[in-house]
C-alpha cells in the first residue's frame, strides 16, 4: 500500500456534499483499495449520517443540548459548541489517533466558516498533522458555475482555508453529475477565461468586486489541479485518491 495512517479532512460550504463524499469515498477505499477506513464526525449539529462514525463529536457535545441548556438559537449554539470543542481538543485528538484505520476520513460542520474561523477547527487539524500526515479536501459545488461570481467567492473561500489551516489542501469540484457545461475546468484553471465570463455576466458592483477578487485568486492559488467528483455516482474517486497522495510528493507540484 502507498499510504498509511493518513487523515483526510473534508471542508466546504453547507450543501457542497462533504458528508456524502465522506461516506461513499470511504466505501470505495475499503472495497476497491482494501484499506481499513475510520470515520470521524466533527459536526455537533448534524441529525443524520450516511456512515457509522468510529468517533462522533456528538458523544461529547451536541448543539441540541446546548440550545436547550443555554437557551440559544442554532447558530449561537454552534459557536458555543466550537468553544467547548476547543477546551476538549486533547481528548478529541486522542480519540481520533486511537482509531485503527489506515486512513481516517474526517467530516466537518456544514457551517464551514464556524469551523475554520474559530480557533478549535485549525487547532484540531494542526494537532492531527503533528501526529500523522493530514490533508484537507475542499469541496467546490460545481452547480455554482451557473453563476460565475458565486464560483469566485467559493474559490476565495478555498484559498482562505489553505491560509488558515496551514496544511496541504486539494480542491474538488463536487456534484459534477449535476452540470453539463464543457468549459467547467476553464473557470478554475484559466483566470482570463474566468474574467471574461465575469464581464459577460453583468451585475454592476457584484461583477466589479468579483473581478477584483479574481486578481487576488490569480496571485494566491498558484499551481492547481482540479478533480471532479460525484459522491452519489462514484465519479472521480481514483483521481481524488491520486491527488491526495501527490500532496506528499517531494515535488509539491499539483499541476
Amino acid at each position: 500500500m502507498i499510504m498509511t495512517i493518513l487523515n483526510v479532512v473534508f471542508l466546504g460550504p453547507a450543501g457542497s456534499g462533504k458528508t456524502t463524499l465522506t461516506a461513499t469515498f470511504g466505501e470505495w477505499l475499503e472495497k476497491e483499495m482494501d484499506y481499513k477506513v475510520s470515520f470521524v464526525n466533527l459536526d455537533p449539529g448534524c441529525e443524520y449520517l450516511p456512515y457509522s462514525p468510529d468517533f462522533d463529536i456528538r458523544s461529547i457535545i451536541t448543539t441540541r443540548d446546548i440550545m436547550i441548556r443555554e437557551k440559544m438559537g442554532p447558530n449561537s449554539a454552534m459557536v458555543r459548541a466550537m468553544e467547548l470543542m476547543e477546551k476538549r481538543i486533547e481528548d478529541i485528538v486522542a480519540s481520533i489517533v486511537k482509531l485503527p484505520g489506515d486512513i481516517c476520513l474526517i467530516d466537518t460542520p456544514g457551517q464551514m466558516e464556524v469551523f475554520i474561523f474559530h480557533a478549535a477547527g485549525p487547532k484540531i487539524v494542526k494537532e492531527l498533522e503533528n501526529i500523522g500526515r493530514t490533508v484537507n479536501v475542499f469541496l467546490l459545488d460545481a452547480t455554482l458555475t451557473s453563476k460565475v461570481s458565486s464560483l469566485v467567492v467559493a474559490e476565495l473561500m478555498s484559498i482562505a482555508v489553505q491560509l488558515l489551516m496551514e496544511i496541504p489542501t486539494v480542491t474538488v469540484l463536487s456534484k459534477i453529475d449535476k452540470v453539463d457545461r464543457e468549459d467547467i475546468d476553464r473557470f478554475i484553471l484559466d483566470i482570463e477565461y474566468l474574467k471574461d465570463s465575469l464581464r459577460k455576466e453583468g451585475g454592476g458592483v457584484i461583477k466589479d468586486l468579483s473581478l477584483e477578487i479574481s486578481e487576488v485568486i490569480e496571485v494566491l492559488r498558484g499551481s492547481l489541479r482540479i478533480v471532479k467528483v460525484s459522491a452519489t455516482k462514484g465519479i472521480g474517486f481514483d483521481q481524488l485518491y491520486d491527488l491526495i497522495h501527490e500532496t506528499f510528493c517531494t515535488c509539491g507540484d499539483l499541476t
